[in-house]
């Protein structure tokens, strides 16, 4: 990813440093005449008596900790400041926040805490803590303030919270980059790195729910090759690349951390793929029994129970499939970029919740037969359409996870409705 695109996104900490140049007290001008005593001695640099460093904390097991977390720390033993300004700040309770975060426009803000109290609480939480001390120039540690101190003003500290463009880490890289001129970015950003989805897949690993929604629902976007300057978006991404330069004087662990996410993700497909093929197994094994003429007669009962199996896990399926592409369709009005114009729609689309709601009538009352059989074969025709455009060029999801388990699937559900439906319906509606 070019500078440019890097450095668009720090206009407000371009607008607070200009602004702090101005606002922020000026030292005092050097041609003052020294005091009789003071001959001969000469005055600090403003910004000498400044200490900044980077606190970087390790993931934790909630689904908003699993990428880490980071403010800048700025102390001046002097007048006993220890602030840490953190970009991480949400609340649960804010107005709206439910909507908020369903559009995309999930408000965070900045603010400077005590930095005892927050090292305090992320080593209780036991996630590891990492402190960096930066050798930056007084010059530069007085700029800095500047800016954290005017962004954390209430009318600047709000800002557009996006997961991998605009985080707490993000923002503590540009407000860095800003005052080392730009040498941050052009060290990284063209430093080739992974993608989107390597890092969401393998900080997430350990929680099979959250790895694989974020996975579905992630479009091809996430599959573009990124720099280095854009995996900072992780804290421990951007600690570990400030290892890689001689801005970092010092590095101290304040608490080891009791999980360590891995170095990349797991492969994965052989449980997708498992998962699909027993899914599907029973959806037709159901559908076989509940069907088969000879058990109807030797055992009613039997083939009763088999066909509620096959109509509740298809119901169940088909309604999954049909709500995710119900929000599917949705994302596109709101500000989650990174679900748009995804090609899991082919396997998870409104069609599906058309099909929950007929399963019913047409397999145990004889309504609705053909709209069931025709829908059901629709949606696996669809599916199986996406499963043959991965050799189209340019279609480059990574999505072969997930087409291991929805084809199957699809394809089950379409023959068990087909299977299952009585015959005397569908030639009902023909004739």
């Amino acid at each position: 990813m070019s500078k440019p695109s890097a450095m668009c996104r720090t206009s407000l900490f371009l607008a607070a440093s200009l602004a702090a140049s101005a606002a922020w007290p000026a030292p005092a001008a050097g041609g003052q005449e020294p005091a009789p005593g003071d001959q001969g001695l000469q005055e600090p640099e403003p910004g000498s008596e400044l200490r900044v460093s980077l606190i970087t904390v390790g993931a934790g097991p909630v689904v908003y900790e699993m990428f880490g977390h980071n403010a800048i720390r700025i102390q001046d033993p002097a007048t006993g400041l220890d602030v840490s300004y953190n970009w991480g700040m949400f609340d649960f309770n804010q107005e709206g926040f439910f909507w908020r975060f369903l559009l995309g426009d999930w408000q965070y803000w900045m603010a400077g805490l005590s930095s005892e109290g927050m090292i305090a609480h992320y080593v209780a939480s036991d996630r590891g803590v990492v402190e960096q001390t930066l050798d930056l120039t007084p010059a530069q540690r007085l700029q800095l303030l500047g800016i954290v101190e005017l962004n954390r003003r209430p009318e600047n500290a709000y800002y557009r919270y996006q997961y991998f463009l605009d985080n707490c880490s993000t923002r503590a890289r540009d407000a860095l980059d800003i005052v080392l001129d730009g040498r941050l970015g052009e060290r990284f950003a063209e430093v080739p790195g992974e993608t989107f989805r390597f890092h969401t897949r393998r900080l997430t690993a350990g929680n099979a729910l959250v790895y694989v929604s974020l996975d579905f629902f992630m479009s091809a976007r996430g599959d573009r090759p990124i720099a280095a300057w854009d995996e900072m978006f992780i804290p421990m991404m951007m600690r570990d690349f400030l290892r890689e330069t001689d801005l970092v004087t010092s590095e101290a662990v304040l608490d080891e951390p009791s999980r360590v996410p891995l170095g990349e993700p797991p492969r994965r497909f052989v449980w997708f793929a498992v998962t699909g093929v027993l899914l599907a197994g029973l959806l037709a094994s159901s559908a076989w029994v509940g069907a088969a003429a000879r058990i109807k007669a030797a055992n009613p009962r039997v083939s009763r129970l088999a066909r509620a199996e096959f109509v509740l896990v298809a119901g169940i399926w088909s309604l999954f499939a049909g709500l995710s592409g119900l929000v599917m369709i949705v994302s596109h009005f709101t500000a989650h970029e990174f679900m748009h114009w995804n090609e899991n729609f082919l396997q998870a689309n409104p069609l599906s919740v058309v099909l929950a709601v007929a399963l019913v009538p047409a397999v145990f009352a004889g309504r609705w037969g053909p709209l069931a059989t025709r829908t059901a074969q629709l949606a696996a025709g669809v599916s199986v359409l996406g499963l043959v455009m991965q050799v189209v060029p340019g279609i480059d999801q990574v999505n072969g996870y997930h087409l291991a388990v929805t084809v199957p699937a699809h394809l089950a559900v379409a023959w068990g409705v087909r299977a299952t439906v009585p015959v005397d319906t569908e030639r009902s509606a023909t004739n």
